[in-house]
């Protein structure tokens, strides 16, 4: 393969994560922060608001946006993720550069315990993923993209679950759960920019998460064994018993040849868990 040209719009945790891929091909990788100027060996980096970069953003073959809102409000969603979006058609949308966009399960409302996959409506989403959605459909109508709906990230020092089960919180009612390993995040996104660059078809958005929807309680409970602490489980047993969420489908993803490194939360738990047990 040629080597390409490829912009990280929101070069974070994921982006530094896919980078060295495409440096160590070949490829000229460039890399945008809001803040910081740390970046992967080999980025071209650039530090600044990308709402705000004019001649700045460079010619791509690919573009990759990943954001991080400044918070769970309406005004930080629409700031991290339409407005980033509406500039990069902006610059971009003559070209007709493809561009991957990491969205969020969150798109789907359904909380009964459905089964949700690809043909899957979105339902009943709240006004934070109405604009997620909002961004999909921008980026759609003008330019070749994808969606990477990601369910609930997990890895290496996000501790915020080991530290809920570990504190003296009883546990809310159970309810269905869709997690992913950050590293298989990584690599799905790598994967899918390998199918774009080389001209495959397509869909126009996939569901990144793991093979295994769960009940909260049997993720918290395997979790409060690996740290060898109690369960703080409800008195009522009728809690039991799963009243909402979702249990989400990859098929599609994987139908387009990507493999779990982490199918279930099991493995990806008991690494985490032994990491923090050596730092702390």
């Amino acid at each position: 393969m040629n080597s390409k040209r490829i912009l990280i719009a929101g070069c974070g945790d994921l982006g530094s994560g896919m980078a060295p891929y495409f440096v160590a091909r070949g490829d000229q990788v460039y890399g945008i922060r809001r803040t910081g100027t740390t970046f992967p060996k080999g980025v071209h980096g650039m530090t600044g608001d990308i709402t705000q970069l004019g001649d700045d953003l460079p010619e791509v073959d690919l573009i990759v946006l990943i954001m991080t809102p400044s918070g769970r409000t309406e005004a930080a969603y629409r700031a991290a993720y339409y407005d980033t979006a509406k500039r990069l058609v902006q610059r971009y949308q003559s070209a007709q550069t493809p561009i991957i966009f990491v969205s969020s399960t969150s798109v789907y409302g359904q909380n009964k315990g459905e089964w949700v996959d690809q043909n899957t409506l979105p339902v009943d989403y709240k006004a934070t993923a109405a604009i997620l959605l909002e961004t999909e459909q921008l980026l759609s109508q003008a330019m070749p993209s994808i969606a990477l709906r990601c369910s609930g990230i997990y890895g290496p020092k996000r501790y915020r679950m080991l530290s809920k089960v570990m504190s003296d919180e009883v546990w809310e009612a159970n309810s269905w759960t869709n997690r992913v390993h950050r590293h298989d995040v990584v690599r799905a996104l790598c994967h899918v920019a390998d199918k774009v660059l080389s001209g495959a078809a397509l869909a126009s958005h996939y569901n990144v998460t793991d093979d295994t929807p769960v009940t909260m309680w049997e993720v918290k409970l395997c979790i409060a064994k690996l740290l060898n602490t109690k369960a703080n489980l409800p008195e009522k047993v009728s809690d039991f018993l799963p009243t909402s969420g979702k249990r989400i489908s990859n098929q599609a993803l994987k139908e387009t040849g990507f493999c779990f490194h982490y199918p279930s939360y099991v493995s990806g738990y008991d690494e985490l868990v032994s990491a923090y047990l050596a730092e702390h």
